[in-house]
């Protein structure tokens, strides 16, 4: 893989935290720059063009900026005490542009994109947040988003994989209660949420049980997050069988999966997406999985402090050259915003 070797300016001495991460302060770039490398990102493949130069120099230039956007900064936008007229304000520059105008290539994307018979479409909303359309259906996982009332009534379900903040929160199940989307997870509420006057259609799944909504199977299994007690059984993995209309396309979405040994599929998986920095041995995941497609998420989960649990792009970049005896080309890193296009019958990714 071609890398483009980033001008560092040091703001901040280095530190060194979890997983031998390098978290670097990046000189800012100018808002004309910043604002044309979100262009280069949003209109170029998600990660399989022959020359991935332009894209990958533009990923830096939004590393720089994401880089000088604190998590403080973050959750100011993001809690309920701003008005939608500030919250428009506050995305016209820097790292929340690039958070709504992907999301606003999504939203239209997902309304306008017909599928075709044997084909699956994907799309990365945020941190491991995708949405999946079919020829017959629309479908989220683990989608969290400040906007994700413009797309709740196009999501017929919304699989959880658990319940930390920046995987779904109260502010999207109270948005999927208006849009009528049904919400399975593997984890119960205290008590039942109604907003506005609508009830949160959330159906809750046990260990091991198998779901059917028409002829999409979904495989659920309690899995780890991490070692410590509370992280026992946190998460909920889902093996999801797409339908006969994808020539049953299986996506192997693991939240915040930490032990490799836990993750079981019944079949072949077309996509397996994980957290790239949990503490999952992700060569030991893939050789046991043995997908078609790995995808590298938790990139750019801005909730997190850019000093500790901020994933980088030159993290996944170090994950992804580390990988052996598995296609380089197989491995995909998208940014927020990008569609992945599969054709089940060639095994390919299109436009």
């Amino acid at each position: 893989m071609k890398r483009v070797l980033l001008s560092l300016v040091f703001v901040a001495t280095m530190a060194f935290v979890a997983n031998a991460q390098i978290i670097k302060s990046y000189e800012k770039p100018t808002d004309k720059e910043f604002k044309a490398a979100v262009k280069t990102v949003l209109k170029s493949t998600t990660c399989f063009d022959e020359d991935m130069t332009p894209r990958i120099e533009a990923m830096n230039v939004i590393q720089r900026e994401f880089n000088n956007f604190s998590n403080e900064s973050w959750n100011n936008f993001y809690s309920h005490n701003w008005d939608w007229i500030g919250i428009a304000d506050m995305e016209l520059s820097g790292t929340l542009y690039f958070y709504r105008q992907s999301f606003n290539k999504v939203r239209k994307e997902i309304k306008s994109t017909k599928v075709a018979p044997g084909t699956v479409v994907l799309w990365s909303l945020y941190n491991m947040g995708y949405i999946v359309k079919t020829p017959s259906h629309t479908f989220g996982i683990d989608v969290t988003h400040k906007h994700i009332e413009e797309i709740a009534k196009d999501l017929e379900f919304v699989l959880v994989t658990h319940k930390h903040g920046d995987h779904s929160n109260a502010h999207v199940y109270n948005q999927l209660a208006l849009g009528e989307s049904k919400i399975i997870a593997g984890y119960k509420l205290a008590k039942p949420v109604v907003w506005q006057g609508k009830l949160l259609d959330w159906e809750y799944v046990d260990v091991n049980d198998r779901i059917k909504i028409d002829d999409i199977v979904i495989n659920c299994k309690r899995v780890d997050h991490n070692r410590q007690d509370w992280g026992k059984n946190f998460v909920t993995t889902y093996e999801i069988d797409c339908g006969a209309d994808t020539n049953h396309a299986v996506i192997f979405h693991t939240g915040d999966a930490h032990n490799y040994e836990q993750l079981e599929v019944t079949q072949k998986p077309d996509f397996f997406i994980f957290h790239l920095a949990v503490g999952l041995k992700i060569q030991q995941a893939i050789d046991k999985i043995k997908p078609e497609y790995a995808i590298f998420s938790h990139i750019w989960e801005m909730g997190h402090s850019a000093l500790k649990w901020r994933w980088t792009i030159d993290d996944a970049f170090k994950r992804i050259d580390a990988i052996e005896n598995f296609d380089k080309k197989h491995l995909l890193w998208p940014c927020w915003g990008d569609k992945i296009v599969y054709t089940k019958a060639t095994k390919t990714l299109s436009k």
